[in-house]
């Protein structure tokens, strides 16, 4: 078992450490730790006080309730520990305090919030999210996906129906304060990973207004608990299951004043959910959808896949972005741009650089005879003797994601000649008004 000197403060220091290296987290620490107007709510099953916790939790200015860092909407109570016997699970353990360890770990200035839900009162779930929201919140963290579990006089095994995830119909007021929250300008932290093999579609992570994130090992690998969504964006460090080796699993905070490993989704969540603290501290002008843009656009990944999104999460360099990139700002590759023959076509390829974090979803490129910059005709000329020297002969338009290219195709309706130009520029709301111009060279 791990020793029992492990701090929150030093356990990137350890191999217990390895998720914090990963994410590159003590490397962020020195740009920034968070910022204590930050508040980052773990919604979660039950919450159990750890002495390392001491001074980094919300503190209710104005409690009305004994609700001093935050609430049981289980039991509506301010009791906020787990209480309800289950064998089959190690949430009376200090699953709670452990996701709280982990927002610690990432952004020890920001202040976390202990909120309480459970299976046995659906409700509890949207009434959760909205005190997050109603008491500032702007992180929040929801390890787990909801199920019908019936009522404490009538429980329902957590397995049923073949999985362990709701039905969109079983808590149809979740997804209205999920979105309430987003429109709120929060970011939702949600960790994907398979349940003993069960890998299903989940309809709370597959929310547009929900962050998902996909689980990794430490070798930088999809773990082995990692599922197939479409709707990953990003990964962070989940664990390995099923491993001799216990530094394979993600360790934190246990209930009272103890180290635990755990390995999951929930794990995951709690590391991505900690990143956008400190990202939010960073830049506290930001969006919270430039701030997922931030997350994923500065993620280490090569291409998206279905298992880790565009790639792990990197806390340092979404946190060094300069002025010039918080923006979109187009740019044409002409080294990587050039006339080819396609289907017996002429066909002109561009490549696009985005030198800006903020998606451009819709490029327009265009390419043309001559110089679009100069005027159409000689100055001095008449009016009625101006002739075209600069024609469009093609565009096309293109997405290109922040701090990365794409190459679009142009099928041009006209010979190249006497000059070849592109120009760039994006078509999106508020998007950017800069314009790229740039001379193509003719083979």
């Amino acid at each position: 078992m791990a020793p029992n000197d492990l701090h929150l403060s030093t356990l990137h220091k350890t191999p217990y450490g390895w998720p914090l290296r990963q994410l590159r987290i003590p490397q962020a620490h020195k740009i920034t730790r968070g910022n204590k107007n930050v508040v980052v709510a773990v919604i979660d099953l039950g919450y159990t006080y750890h002495p390392h916790h001491e001074g980094h939790l919300w503190v209710n200015p104005n409690p009305t309730r004994g609700d001093i860092h935050g609430w049981d909407c289980h039991d509506d109570d301010a009791s906020l520990e787990y209480n309800l016997h289950n064998p089959d699970t190690d949430y009376n353990k200090g699953h709670h305090a452990f996701i709280v360890g982990e927002v610690i770990a990432c952004a020890p200035e920001c202040r976390v919030m202990a909120v309480r839900v459970g299976y046995q009162n659906p409700d509890s779930w949207w009434k959760g999210i909205d005190y997050a929201v109603d008491n500032g919140a702007k992180v929040l963290i929801i390890p787990h996906g909801f199920i019908s579990h019936g009522t404490a006089g009538n429980p329902i095994p957590l397995f049923y129906r073949g999985t362990d995830f709701s039905y969109p119909l079983d808590n149809p007021r979740l997804r209205k304060s999920l979105e309430r929250a987003y429109d709120a300008g929060c970011v939702i932290a949600k960790g994907l990973a398979d349940n003993r093999g069960r890998r299903v579609a989940t309809n709370m992570p597959g929310l547009e207004a929900v962050f998902s994130v996909g689980s990794v090992n430490k070798h930088n690998k999809a773990a082995n608990i990692c599922p197939s969504a479409d709707y990953a964006e990003a990964a962070t460090p989940a664990g390995e299951r099923n491993t001799d080796d216990e530094t394979d699993q993600c360790w934190s905070t246990g209930g009272h004043n103890n180290y635990i490993p755990f390995t999951g989704g929930c794990m995951a969540s709690g590391w991505a959910g900690g990143i956008a603290a400190l990202v939010m501290s960073r830049y506290p002008h930001l969006t919270n959808a430039q701030v997922r843009q931030v997350l994923r656009n500065t993620a280490r990944g090569k291409r998206w896949n279905p298992q880790t999104g565009w790639g792990i999460l990197d806390a340092h360099k979404a946190v060094s972005l300069t002025d010039d990139q918080l923006c979109q700002r187009l740019r044409i590759h002409v080294e990587k741009s050039g006339l080819a023959q396609r289907r017996g076509k002429t066909v002109l390829n561009v490549t696009i650089k985005n030198d800006g974090v903020f998606d451009v979803k819709k490029a327009l490129v265009v390419a043309f005879n001559g110089n679009p910059t100069e005027p159409a005709a000689p100055e001095g000329t008449m009016q009625n003797a101006i002739t075209l020297i600069t024609s469009q002969i093609g565009h096309t338009i293109g997405e290109v994601r922040g701090l990365h290219d794409t190459r679009v195709t142009i099928e041009l309706t006209g010979k190249p000649e006497p000059e070849l130009w592109v120009q760039v520029n994006t078509l999106d709301l508020h998007g950017s008004e800069e314009v790229d111009t740039a001379k193509i060279p003719l083979p």
